[in-house]
């Protein structure tokens, strides 16, 4: 299972908003395409799926600061680096588990 997750921070405590598995993150694995288009050819609705729990959570925790946590176990290299790349494209922070807790 794959969990990307979207939270807030407040000063007074930590508030998880989304927490996207892995069927949440439709990832059609580049290897398998007949030519290699690198990490933009990566295909799926999983750039979707993170572009609208982040919106959702901006929306209902204003004022709150939006943290992406990303599970590095639960996901191949390519996978982690294509999230990644495309967290730091949105200008999307990422956070370690120390920052949450």
């Amino acid at each position: 299972m794959k969990i990307v997750s979207v939270m807030v921070l407040q000063k007074d405590g930590v508030w998880v908003g989304h927490l996207l598995s892995g069927y949440a993150l439709p990832m059609e694995d580049p290897n398998q395409q007949k030519e290699d288009k690198g990490e933009k050819g990566i295909g799926g609705a999983w750039k979707q799926a993170i572009k609208v729990s982040y919106e959702a959570t901006k929306t209902a925790f204003p004022g709150g600061e939006v943290i992406a946590h990303l599970d590095h176990k639960s996901f191949k290299s390519w996978q982690r680096n294509a999230v990644t790349n495309f967290l730091t494209e949105e200008s999307i922070k990422m956070g370690k588990p120390e920052d949450f807790f």
